[in-house]
């Protein structure tokens, strides 16, 4: 079956059978690359909902009456849809609920503002997360002035570090790791900040340089996808490094700080999980005005 149908029937797992996927007649039709706000929902969908993820775009998601789920993707020209797709052709196991869900966030309406913090909301579980919305667009907290095929490319990344990793599965303190330290493994801090996007997601991801920006910007776009809360945060001019950039991320209820930039020019994990007290104490500031959650305790 051609990668580009769309159809996906889940009963606890995805069903695979000879390489095919199984499709249910109940599925919505949609030609690629159509979206669901030209698309009529079905009346079917209501026990559903539209999953709005930013790395796979809009998935129609309706349970049928013998439990199991099917999935729609309007976006199904998009690599990291045909990346999923392909990694479920060849087998892989993967919780589509989550994958999907997780990566909901909501970021459509948030655009790059070095002056504050910007947040994401917590995902919400399950399989009918119709109030969730997030995109990846231009101007976006991931490359202020990416283009459409940047952005995609973005996505594909992201898409192929879940499913390789599997982080569906994992923990929140396990994800974040995963995260960090794929991000010190594949990028090197740029030589030059002003160059090849090091200030944002594609040149961590894709050039794989970066500055600090890039860093955090990596960062949550990762965390994002895989549903750990997270913020970029920017330092003022009364901090010991202006114009810098790193994340606090959520953890178990909790926020800790987490600057991967200067972990990889360190080699070393000086600031993983660690707290606001601990990060001041290095000369750093920043406005707590910005409604940025507070990092009470260094993670043990």
């Amino acid at each position: 079956m051609n990668l580009h149908m769309k159809h996906l029937m889940r009963k606890g797992t995805i069903l695979l059978c000879a390489g095919a996927l199984l499709v249910s007649p109940a599925c919505v039709q949609a030609k690629s690359g159509s979206k669901s706000e030209s698309t009529t929902v079905p009346a079917d969908a209501v026990s559903g909902g539209v999953i709005k993820s930013n790395v796979y775009g809009e998935v129609l998601v309706t349970r049928e009456a013998d439990g199991t789920y099917n999935y729609t993707f309007f976006n199904d020209d998009w690599p990291a849809v045909q990346s999923l797709l392909s990694a479920l052709n060849s087998g892989a196991k993967i919780d589509l609920d989550k994958l999907l869900t997780e990566s909901s966030t909501s970021i459509r309406e948030i655009t790059t503002d070095d002056k504050t913090a910007i947040p994401n909301d917590i995902v919400n579980s399950g399989a009918a997360a119709s109030g969730n919305r997030g995109s990846f667009s231009v101007g976006s907290v991931y490359g202020p002035d990416l283009n459409a095929n940047e952005i995609q490319q973005v996505q594909t990344v992201v898409s192929n570090f879940m499913i390789q990793n599997n982080v569906a599965s994992m923990s929140d303190i396990k994800k974040v790791r995963t995260a960090h330290d794929y991000l010190m493994q594949t990028c090197v801090p740029a030589p030059n900040g002003n160059r090849n996007h090091a200030d944002n997601a594609w040149g961590a991801l894709i050039y794989h340089e970066a500055n600090s920006k890039g860093y955090a910007r990596a960062m949550k776009a990762l965390c994002d996808a895989m549903g750990v809360g997270t913020y970029i945060v920017t330092s003022n001019n009364s901090s010991s490094l202006k114009d810098y950039m790193w994340n606090t991320v959520l953890i178990n209820g909790e926020w800790f700080i987490v600057d991967v930039f200067c972990n990889d020019s360190t080699s070393d994990y000086l600031m993983y999980l660690v707290s606001d007290e601990t990060y001041r104490s290095f000369g750093m500031r920043w406005n707590s005005g910005d409604n940025i959650p507070v990092a009470k305790r260094n993670y043990k």
